[in-house]
């Protein structure tokens, strides 16, 4: 569980802006026998001649279509020959992308999956899902007139100061013309907005550009301090215009607060819909429902049961507030956090759980574990990682944020997460998480894959490394198993949460207790989960992508079985991470083949 303050959280990105954390490997695998290779490298069986063929020129047209279209995905991915871009968001470019993505979409689905190759399908539903989920964002969600966090994710100018990827003047030109270019995207904003828009999306929106104003006038300019006296006058000048235009956005959005409504909700239909458009995952909601409630009540059964066997005499609550108070020595926090990087990745070599493919001469693939920056302490620990398509080999950063000092002390202790929180925050974003899966992003042989990331693929594996990293003997601690329990449950009332809030009248309150008395959280971050909820649905995501990636293991290795052979842990994980992050229905058919059947019965 990744712990912060949602001001900080949220300054610099909207909740579903899709964050790109893969690094740029090469191939040669680090692993406990001199054999092993990942499974899912070689390219299938060639497919009817010439269809591939066809399918390939189209999508890569297409897929380059996008990225002009969405240059900040691009430049995340390290191709940055669209430095200095952003989305065009004015009433025009927003219906022209909404007319592109409705072409593209007929095209691709033009191509009979039964006649592509099996990496070709994958690819197709991989573009499907990303070009239709940006459609429903545009035409059902409609967030650009309805969601004023939808021009702040078009600010991010912090992939151009967070690593020397070039030098400094040409960062700098790439800062200044993205600067220039806000501000009249947030014109564009001021034009859109409706008058009457979901209270929470106004706060938080508030809080980012609060931020924001902060990150511009202070952070960036410190980050640039070793340009010459001409190119560091034409950027202050851009970044004191760009301050000037978010002060006017601040205050559009205070007005436009004083107007706000409650309704935020997607209602039943329209969250079917987005499941199905933007992760390709088609579930009715009583199924939805049904694993939510059921994730929930095995976990919190485990709870009681590691209670009882930690200390019979305490209560649950009790001993959740035990374990969160072993906390490390603020000034020891990045020790122990790279001290757990250590042991995680050394725990995945030894039991052999899944290959890591390597960067560089060295066999041994790093993740540089650093206090972070000040500009970008939105959380508490988090990791960044460099893009995939990135021409020179650049580090990825596993980044832990100290306290504020100017914070009360009480504050300064209640930021610092606990031993076993951290742990799990490890696992879930270095080893064998978020950054393990973006080296075998970043090895995969389709250009494709490599430049798209399904969030329900990407959390879902994360979360799942959790619970795989227990089952697997991690620890046996009582207190470590109450911490992974803890961060379960708090993604399993985020489930629940998400479908009470957005299809069942849920109140923000409501979901506040929930948090409280499900998952054990502390009055304030149980509201900021609450909140998040209300214009982040999709933050179901990590304990239904958890759940699919379980019941694919398990369909896969029966399936091994029934073959005869031995079933194999490790080949199961390359395999599904071969597929990079392409949506998870299609995964499950690439590992199964066509009769893989339903998910999740």
């Amino acid at each position: 569980m990744i712990r912060a303050r949602l001001a900080l959280a949220l300054t610099l990105t909207s909740a579903l802006t899709l964050t790109l954390g893969a690094c740029r490997p090469s191939v040669a695998p680090d692993c406990p026998t001199p054999d092993c290779k990942p499974e899912a490298r070689p390219l299938p069986a060639a497919a009817e001649p010439g269809v591939d063929e066809r399918f390939f020129e189209a999508a890569s047209r297409l897929l380059d279509d996008y990225l002009d279209a969405y240059p900040l995905r691009a430049v995340a991915l390290g191709l940055h020959k669209y430095d200095g871009r952003i989305r065009d968001a004015s009433s025009e470019g927003l219906a022209d992308e909404a007319a592109r993505l409705r072409v593209a979409l007929d095209e691709l689905r033009s191509f009979d999956p039964a006649e592509l190759s099996a990496r070709a399908r994958v690819e197709r539903a991989a573009l499907i899902s990303t070009f239709d989920g940006e459609l429903f964002g545009l035409e059902v969600r409609r967030e650009p007139w309805t969601n004023p966090m939808f021009y702040m994710s078009g600010l991010e100018l912090t992939a151009y100061i967070s690593r020397d990827y070039a030098p400094l003047a040409t960062r700098a030109k790439a800062i200044g013309a993205a600067a220039r270019a806000g501000v009249t995207h947030l014109d564009h904003a001021a034009q859109n907005l409706e008058d009457y828009l979901p209270r929470t999306f106004v706060e938080t929106a508030l809080l980012q550009v609060r931020g924001t104003i902060r990150f511009v006038e202070v952070d960036v300019p410190a980050a640039m301090a070793g340009l010459s006296a001409a190119d560091h006058a034409e950027l202050d000048a851009a970044l004191g215009a760009l301050a000037d235009a978010l002060r006017g956005y601040e205050a559009l959005l205070v007005e436009r607060e004083r107007s706000a409504t409650d309704d935020f909700a997607l209602g039943p239909e329209r969250y079917v819909e987005m499941l199905a458009r933007t992760q390709g995952i088609e579930l009715d909601l009583p199924t939805l429902e049904r694993i939510a409630a059921a994730d929930l009540e095995r976990n919190l059964a485990l709870v009681e049961q590691t209670a009882r066997e930690l200390d019979p005499r305490k209560s649950v609550a009790e001993l959740m507030a035990q374990v969160g108070a072993d906390k490390p020595e603020v000034d020891q926090v990045l020790a122990e956090a790279a001290s757990q990087t250590a042991d995680t990745r050394q725990f995945v070599v030894e039991r052999g759980l899944v290959t890591i493919p390597s960067e560089g001469p060295d066999p041994v693939a790093q993740v540089e574990v650093v206090e972070t920056p000040a500009f970008m302490r939105w959380n508490s620990a988090f990791l960044d990682g460099a893009g995939p398509f990135e021409e020179s080999s650049l580090p990825s950063f596993y980044y832990i944020s100290p306290p504020d000092p100017a914070w009360p002390e009480d504050a300064q202790l209640a930021y610092i997460p606990s031993r076993t929180d951290l742990l799990f925050i490890t696992v879930h974003e270095v080893w064998p998480g978020h950054f393990l899966h973006g080296l075998h992003v970043g090895v995969n042989e389709s250009h494709i894959l490599r430049a798209l990331w399904n969030f329900t693929t990407g959390e879902g594996w994360a979360h799942y490394a959790e619970e795989m990293m227990w089952e697997q003997g991690l620890s046996e601690d009582p207190q470590v198993r109450l911490g992974q329990l803890q961060n379960a449950l708090l993604r399993d009332v985020r489930f629940v949460a998400a479908l009470g809030l957005h299809t069942r009248g849920m109140t923000i309150e409501a979901a506040t207790e929930l948090f409280q008395t499900q998952a054990f959280q502390d009055p304030v971050n149980a509201r900021q989960q609450a909140v998040r909820g209300t214009f982040d649905p999709m933050y179901l995501g990590y304990t239904l992508g958890k759940l699919i990636i379980l019941d694919l293991r398990e369909d896969w290795l029966a399936g091994q079985r029934a073959a005869g052979a031995e079933p194999d842990l490790r080949r199961f994980h390359d395999e599904l991470l071969g597929h990079a992050a392409a949506p998870l229905p299609a995964i499950r058919e690439a590992m199964l083949g066509p009769g893989a059947g339903p998910m999740l019965e």
